[in-house]
């Protein structure tokens, strides 16, 4: 029987409850892969109570690998965003189309914000092959232009989109080589990855997508931009005021 090195009953406690902001998720499937591995989970359906008072700081799972290509941004960047998201889910999509590039701008790319991926499955079949189709990416240096692609418009892609020959044709239009793409997906490389970051989901009973740890602050939703604003502003402050 599978034992939860962390206190699982109390995050997820914390994910349904009503100590988290929240903002547009999807919901859980009915038999997600995910959650299949751990029964006593729930789906954190409910909505917050903004008053509450704010939640207690998650385990800090930042890897902090400069070698990390499923990651964007400084090893050294005072705010680390670990991003639980799922291919199949719509408001990942959403995130990744609209609030993502934002970020990028104006955290990422002044050294402020590193942001680690976890690919999940709890959307099935179609959401594991794109995870595995994602770490065949990021082993040719395109993961965030993979995440990019499959989100455009806003929207998921459809199931159809990670047939062997769909996915060959979308690794040629990044630039990338299809058929070594087709061979690391295949690969144990790719398969230890994402079973990893499934793990480490639920490990932290993390049973809805997308999930977001700021600085180890749990984010709930692809919430409106200015709320990542505020919220990594508030981080960046904190640790400017510990350097002082």
């Amino acid at each position: 029987m599978w034992v939860a090195p962390i206190p699982v009953a109390l995050i997820i406690g914390l994910l349904v409850g009503a100590q988290l902001p929240v903002g547009d998720r999807a919901p859980v499937p009915a038999a997600p892969a995910a959650a299949s591995q751990n029964p006593g989970a729930q789906d954190p359906g409910q909505e917050t109570n903004p008053q509450a008072p704010a939640a207690p700081e998650f385990p800090d799972v930042a890897r902090l690998d400069a070698q990390d290509p499923t990651a964007l941004g400084d090893v050294d960047a005072p705010v680390v965003i670990v991003a639980y998201t799922d291919f199949q889910c719509p408001y990942c999509a959403k995130w990744t189309a609209g609030t993502l590039p934002e970020l990028i701008t104006k955290y990422v790319e002044q050294g402020k914000v590193r942001i680690e991926w976890r690919d999940l499955d709890l959307f099935g079949d179609a959401s594991m092959t794109a995870a595995h189709a994602a770490q065949a990416a990021a082993m040719q240096g395109s993961y965030v232009a993979f995440h990019t692609h499959m989100a455009k418009g806003g929207s998921i892609a459809p199931d159809s989109a990670y047939s062997d020959k769909n996915l060959k044709a979308t690794a040629e239009e990044l630039g990338l080589d299809g058929e070594k793409f087709l061979a690391d997906m295949d690969s144990n490389q790719a398969k230890d990855a994402v079973q990893r970051n499934l793990d480490e989901a639920i490990e932290l009973a993390v049973m809805s997508t997308p999930v977001f740890l700021i600085n180890q602050t749990p984010f709930v939703g692809a919430q409106p931009l200015e709320n990542f604003v505020a919220a990594i502003d508030t981080e960046l402050q904190q640790a400017e005021g510990g350097q002082q």
